[in-house]
């Protein structure tokens, strides 16, 4: 358990001071984190602060000045160390950026609280006045975090964000061992940083362009390349996806399979701007892409689910309904949107289901074994 009371903060700004600490902090169970950053014009983020608790005192580290995270870099994957964060997504990113490794494992005390039934998605000042009914402000969250010094407001709210986690922490802890549900917490959050690295794998992306599912498997492959090459640009010049080629143009590129500098000039939110940057890149990328081996080419993506599963969708989200409010816990924690669909894409046309592997786990005896159920009985008549 993590204590309640953080009796000292201690500024750390030099390798030495880190790595002596680390060999401390080795000794504990459970580490608390938190990081502050600033990501406006850039792809990554860059790190200004990260806040640490180990149960008795409170550390700010200085990023900005440290240049060996070997030590605390080995910290974050030691697997007898669990390390607690709250909506860790953007912190996972810190964390990768400076030292090329994502904490692990790690338990999201955004996912505890809604296990716990305190409701989906809660931000931090909500889940601190939920659960230790403590009101917080948030007047620094968005205070450039990369001055030097630092003001004496953002030490005091940098403190608060790892001190008050650690109290949510034990709280939530203690909950979901009474509820017999901290098993759903450790699997819901051994997914994390797995996760981490196949979102963030550039491969990847074109599965999250809108409307991919229209295009043919050539032009599906034209999207991927384009999106692994925007990737690339993106990551090499430090500028975010949007300013490079925007979701929408790398759509219509694989769409229209342009092959030349005018064709592309006609292709929205392709602006001259970026034809005169990357006009012949784009054009030997999209060449490429169609010189593939057919074989090799992504498998076209499903369609959407017909309107006639319409009143099947309904009839399941009403179950969902239900056995979250028998629950106390909010229906997104129960089932994601994409598991509704794969659910019944699973068994739609042969009518024998199976469950999607978001349903699987702890998800299995409470809610998916009785969607299958509703699911064989709709079939029957």
């Amino acid at each position: 358990m993590v204590g309640n009371q953080i009796q000292t903060t201690t500024y750390v700004d030099s390798d030495q001071q880190l790595n002596d600490l680390c060999l401390s902090w080795l000794k504990c169970d459970v580490l608390i984190l938190d990081t502050e950053f600033i990501r406006t014009q850039t792809f990554y983020p860059i790190a200004g602060l990260i806040q640490l608790s180990d149960g008795d005192n409170c550390y700010l580290i200085d990023p900005l000045v440290i240049n060996d995270f070997s030590s605390f870099a080995a910290l974050l994957t030691d697997e007898k160390i669990i390390k607690v964060l709250h909506s860790c997504s953007e912190d996972l990113d810190v964390f990768h950026r400076l030292m090329g490794v994502v904490p692990t494992p790690v338990l999201d005390t955004q996912i505890g609280a809604a296990i716990a039934g305190y409701g989906f998605s809660l931000s931090y000042q909500k889940i601190v006045g939920q659960v230790l009914d403590i009101y917080i402000e948030k007047g620094e969250t968005r205070s450039d975090w990369l001055q030097r010094p630092l003001t004496e407001s953002q030490h005091h709210y940098a403190i608060l964000d790892v001190l008050y986690l650690s109290q949510v922490y034990d709280r939530l802890l203690s909950e979901l061992e009474s509820l017999d549900r901290k098993q759903w917490w450790l699997e819901e959050c051994s997914k994390l940083s797995p996760n981490y690295y196949e979102a963030n794998n550039p491969d990847n992306y074109y599965l999250k362009v809108k409307s991919a599912w229209k295009l043919s498997r050539p032009q599906l492959n034209c999207l991927k390349k384009i999106t692994v090459w925007r990737e690339q640009q993106a990551r090499e010049k430090d500028r975010p996806r949007g300013r490079i080629l925007k979701d929408s143009a790398c759509f219509e590129l694989a769409q229209k399979l342009p092959d030349s500098l005018q064709k592309l000039s006609v292709i929205r939110d392709v602006s001259s701007g970026v034809i005169r940057k990357y006009g012949e890149d784009l054009l030997k990328t999209i060449q490429c892409s169609l010189d593939e081996k057919p074989e090799n080419f992504p498998k076209r993506l499903p369609r959407p689910l017909p309107p006639a599963t319409g009143s099947i969708l309904k009839s399941l989200k009403l179950l969902v309904k239900e056995k979250a409010e028998q629950l106390n816990i909010p229906t997104e924690t129960l089932i994601r949107k994409k598991d509704y669909e794969g659910l019944i894409r699973s068994g739609y046309a042969s009518g024998e289901y199976y469950l999607p592997e978001g349903l699987k786990g702890w998800r299995e005896p409470v809610i998916g074994s009785c969607l299958i159920a509703a699911l064989e009985a709709h079939e029957s008549f």
